[in-house]
Order: C-alpha cells, then structure tokens, then sequence
C-alpha cells in the first residue's frame, strides 16, 4: 500500500561490450610500451640535459614576455624559435658518439 515496488522495466540495465582476448592483449601491449619508453628515458646519457631544459624554457619564456611588453617583438620571436628548435633536439636520442680515428702519419720514403 504505501510501498510501491519498481517494475523491472523501469529498470535500466547496464549494457557494455565485453572486451576480447585479442584486445586485451593489445591494451597490454601497449602498456609494456609505454613502460619501456619510461625506462629508456630515465636511463638516457642526456638526462641532466633533458631535466634542466623545462627550467630553461619557463626562464626564456619569462624573457620573451619581457620583450613583448617592452615592444621588442624581434627578439621575442626569436627567443620563440630558439627555443622550439631546440626543443626538438632535446627531445631525441642523442646519436652514438663517432669513435676517434688515430692520425697516421704515412712515412714516405
């Protein structure tokens, strides 16, 4: 009487799509690659070099501003590039170092 049982039809039932096998093994996967990136960037020769250069773009951030509001746009834009292009170098892995070749000295004779 002064309770009111819900219908089962007003009752809205979860539906979800179970994931497969296949996609589960490639969301682990992917997992296992982002975990191996991680590691490979925390053992990078650079790392001193890749840790201080988020220090360096907010100082040349700060800079560019500056000259912004002092009306030097040039040297805004410039600091602006310098610092993308940089950026991007910071950002790969840097190339094996060449061996050093011993000088020969031929002896002619």
């Amino acid at each position: 009487m002064f309770f009111q049982r819900r219908h089962e039809s007003n009752m809205s039932k979860r539906q979800y799509t179970r994931r497969t096998d296949e996609e589960r093994i490639a969301d682990l996967e992917e997992k296992i690659s982002s975990i191996k990136g991680r590691i490979e960037e925390r053992e990078r020769r650079d790392s001193p070099v890749v840790k201080k250069w988020d220090r360096v773009q907010k100082t040349l951030a700060v800079f560019a501003q500056l000259a912004m509001d002092h009306d030097r746009a040039d040297v805004a834009n410039s600091v602006t590039a310098f610092v993308a292009g940089t950026s991007r170098q910071v950002d790969e892995l840097p190339k094996a170092q060449p061996k050093k070749r011993e000088q020969r000295e031929a002896v002619e004779g």
